[in-house]
């Protein structure tokens, strides 16, 4: 009886170190993507949206509403629903072609309390 529990816990322990060197592997597709290098950003809501372009607006108190649209690439990632009025961030390059978007975070908006009905 003594010689089966040994058995069992020696195996369960090789066992565990087998299932644990599988989960540490690093060439897994599962492992968290890096952040896109950008240099600038800015934040708004979307006012106009394309498969290539975003349009954001920003305004300042004390200064007028400013517009700046983005070109989206292929290599652009997007995080989050993208529709038109919902405010995001837009971490962007600029290059000869113009302000390139690498990274778009939707920011979820401030959720209403349920009003009671009475």
């Amino acid at each position: 009886m003594r010689r089966l529990a040994i058995i069992l816990m020696l195996g369960a322990s090789l066992f565990t170190g087998f299932v644990c060197a599988q989960e540490s592997d690093p060439s897994k597709k599962d492992a968290p993507k890096s952040e896109p290098s950008y240099d600038d950003t800015f934040s708004g809501p979307v006012v106009e949206l394309s498969a290539t372009k975003i349009t954001v607006s920003r305004s300042i108190l004390g200064k007028a509403a400013e517009k700046h649209t983005f070109l989206i690439k292929s290599d652009t990632r997007i995080e989050g629903r993208l529709r038109v009025h919902t405010k995001v961030t837009v971490g962007f390059v600029t290059n000869d072609d113009g302000d390139i978007a690498r990274l778009i975070v939707v920011r979820a908006g401030a959720q209403k309390p349920p009003q009671d009905k009475k």
